[in-house]
């Protein structure tokens, strides 16, 4: 067993852990609807699909992709704790510590990266950075139809604050744009380390 297979069967077993640990705390119909969980929901599937795979063959390069693009999406969780939800709340401990939140928001996204690189060095087209903006682009829309379209009373809060002080519009062109730039960084260290 490798070290990438521990990693990848770690991600799954403390993000099953987490997840749970948030939904007995609310409910996992109010905690699936935050991209922290989704997000990290699909690393840990992807996560134990690639370690139980590892353990009978080597990895398809199909499935290298999907980990690239989980491995996107956990890492915009990160990013988008730090550089914007630590900013705008001043609330490092509810963020980084309480809860489940370290493992969701950071031990989770850093190990999913780690498991990602150390594959390395692969060099993946550059179409596959796309591949990474399909998981925020997915939820992009959900969240839009739930914050915005939606009738009043089937509206979700706006989690993020996205559509609060500031165009909706503007949110997505950065929450995309952020995206992209977290693909590009993955890929181009995925290549070189």
């Amino acid at each position: 067993m490798t070290a990438v297979t521990i990693i990848e069967f770690l991600i799954a077993v403390g993000t099953a852990l987490s997840v749970f640990y948030i939904s007995y705390r609310n409910t996992f119909s109010k905690a699936i609807q935050y991209f922290t969980v989704q997000s990290n929901i699909l690393s840990a599937v992807v996560s134990l699909l690639c370690g139980i795979w590892s353990l009978f063959a080597a990895e398809p390069y199909w499935l290298l992709i999907v980990k690239f693009s989980a491995t996107c999406a956990v890492t915009v969780t990160f990013v988008t704790v730090v550089v914007y939800l630590w900013p705008r709340y001043k609330n490092w401990k509810f963020l980084f510590v309480s809860e489940s939140n370290y493992w969701l928001h950071v031990v989770g996204p850093l190990l999913a990266i780690a498991a990602l690189l150390l594959r390395g060095p692969i060099r993946l087209p550059f179409a596959v950075t796309f591949v990474g903006l399909v998981p925020v682009v997915l939820y992009g829309m959900l969240y839009m139809k739930k914050v915005v379209i939606d009738p009043e009373e089937k509206r979700w809060e706006d989690l993020y604050g996205f559509n609060s002080g500031v165009s909706w519009k503007l949110s997505t062109v950065a929450m995309f744009t952020g995206t992209f730039l977290v693909s590009l960084v993955l890929r181009a260290l995925l290549a070189c380390l």
